[in-house]
């Protein structure tokens, strides 16, 4: 279903998301604030987050890039919005595939590498789409995925703690391997989920042939063998047991490795 608009067939499927029909200079709705670079205001007062799609909150890499670049696309302008599953999140925000003109907004961010996408069941009507403009934004080292120079860390992760992963939160844990001949510091890197949970390395000497074991629980970080025991102190279950993304980055915020599972 099409907001701001009484079109049938205002959304064009097949095409990914340009919008098209009879009504396509109908009034939508105004954009008056961009709070991020995935959520907004419209003018009847109404938040929208959109969907499929993350981006950098305050403080992290790229936060204002993605803002501003929303800013540039839609503030002030009309946008037509479109409807998965669900209606609102669990901060009361309407959920929404957002429209500009024939600009399929949510995916553009994402082809763009202003933001990664965020498949959240069962709002998944365009999950594909956002796939292959990821793998776009990838393959052409765009926005958030401009690569490191740092290109000898491997990752592995145990995400699936045994028993209840809230009563063993240290079962699940992420390990980063020196696999290359160089030592490293680990000062100002950063490990992220798919989601907005991220972890700040201290000034570690990472050193080649050896592991960073981080533990999302808690516990006193330490070294043993050479290797780094770190602690991320969360209070719950960072990694999803069905699918999750982990991101690397150093101090600049470029990326140095990126996990699928």
């Amino acid at each position: 279903e099409i907001e701001g608009s009484d079109a049938e067939g205002f959304l064009d499927e097949s095409s990914g998301g340009n919008l098209k029909g009879d009504n396509y200079n109908n009034p939508g709705y105004q954009v008056t604030e961009v709070i991020d670079g995935d959520t907004i205001v419209l003018s009847d007062g109404e938040r929208i987050r959109f969907i499929g799609i993350n981006t950098p909150e305050e403080g992290m890499y790229f936060y204002a890039e993605s803002r501003d670049v929303l800013k540039i696309m839609i503030l002030g302008k009309e946008v037509w919005l479109e409807k998965d599953i669900s209606d609102y999140d669990q901060y009361g925000r309407k959920l929404r595939y957002v429209y500009h003109g024939d600009i399929f907004v949510n995916l553009e961010m994402v082809k763009r590498g202003f933001a990664n996408i965020f498949t959240y069941p069962p709002d998944v009507k365009y999950s594909e789409q956002f796939l292959e403009a990821e793998r776009y934004a990838r393959e052409n080292d765009l926005g958030l995925w401009k690569s490191s120079k740092i290109d000898i860390v491997s990752i592995d992760i145990n995400f699936d703690a045994r028993g209840n992963d809230n009563e063993n939160i240290n079962g699940e844990f992420v390990i980063l391997e020196n696999i290359g001949s160089e030592s490293l510091d680990t000062s100002g890197w950063t490990i992220k989920d798919s989601g907005t949970n991220i972890y700040h390395f201290g000034s570690y000497k990472f050193n080649p042939g050896t592991r960073i074991i981080l533990f999302s629980g808690e516990g006193k970080d330490r070294s043993e063998d050479d290797d780094w025991y770190l602690f991320w102190e969360s209070p719950r279950p960072v990694w999803n047991n069905d699918h999750d993304t982990i991101y690397l980055r150093d101090r600049e915020g470029l990326l140095v490795e990126i996990y699928n599972y």
